[in-house]
């Protein structure tokens, strides 16, 4: 049965002429409830926080490690995307006199119950990796022996259904985040390789906006299906006609880590064959 991964991202809960992203994660009631996240509708995933208390570039940077150190142990975890069961890791920083950076690790449940708490001082910033692998294997401590993985091979082929520049940045956007996942992006997938490929639908909405849809579905080499990755919400009309240059790098980071997610859970089922 073919897995699907819904991932509901706020695209663009923008007011006429602002032209802001929202803050999806702001304690504002009203924009969460604008916001539903799902990313995994039968798994515990983990929304990771960004890290308070330490410049953006740093806090940026942990943040994303952790994401992708959760997401090797086979967590579904996100910087974007949540589902109603998910974990919720916080972080807070504050340099020390030695100059090491001391970090206090806060796991949640989404009705605000603290599952556990932790603290490291990591010694240099060039101990970050060392750092969020621990804490990794600290939430998931039954992952099994780690093993390392095989390069992916993923082939980004058109998108379809956008409408101005839209099929042709989103395909662009998808390509980069999988290189920024360590994901080689080829022309046309090997024998082991496999295939992204989007497509937008756009229809008019009962809130007097455009629901706008954009699927990624994956496949492997000979085009039999894995899952899709489905993001949707509501924008004003017309705002995407002609321009999806604000919107399409947001698109592919929210939608990369449940790609790179199912194709590893697929070559997982494969393995125990």
């Amino acid at each position: 049965m073919t897995a699907r991964l819904l991932s509901l991202l706020s695209l663009l809960w923008v007011v006429a002429g602002c032209g802001q992203l929202p803050q999806p994660f702001a304690k504002d009631h009203a924009n969460l409830a604008n916001a539903p996240f799902l990313i995994a509708p039968a798994t515990e995933g983990v929304i990771v926080w960004p890290m308070v208390g330490v410049p953006e570039d740093i806090a940026a940077l942990v943040t994303e490690m952790t994401v992708k150190a959760l997401q090797e142990r086979g967590v579904a975890a996100s910087e974007t995307a949540a589902n109603r069961a998910s974990l919720i890791l916080t972080t807070s920083g504050r340099r020390l006199d030695s100059g090491a950076l001391e970090v206090t690790w806060t796991l949640s449940r989404p009705d605000g119950a603290i599952v556990a708490t932790r603290v490291d001082a990591i010694a240099d910033d060039d101990r970050f990796g060392e750092a969020v692998t621990e804490v990794a294997r600290w939430i998931v401590p039954n992952a099994g022996p780690e093993a390392e993985e095989a390069p992916l091979s993923i082939a980004v082929y058109e998108v379809a259904g956008a409408p101005g520049n839209g099929n042709n940045l989103l395909r662009r956007a998808m390509a980069f985040a999988l290189q920024r996942a360590d994901v080689e992006v080829s022309d046309f997938p090997p024998p082991d390789g496999f295939v992204v490929q989007g497509d937008v639908a756009m229809e008019p909405h009962e809130s007097g906006g455009e629901l706008v849809t954009v699927s990624w579905v994956v496949m492997d080499a000979k085009g039999r299906e894995l899952g899709t990755i489905d993001q949707a919400n509501t924008v004003p009309p017309g705002y995407l006609d002609s321009n999806w240059g604000p919107v399409a790098s947001p698109i592919a980071k929210a939608a990369v880590g449940g790609v790179v997610t199912l194709i590893r859970r697929h070559q997982e089922a494969v393995a125990r064959r």
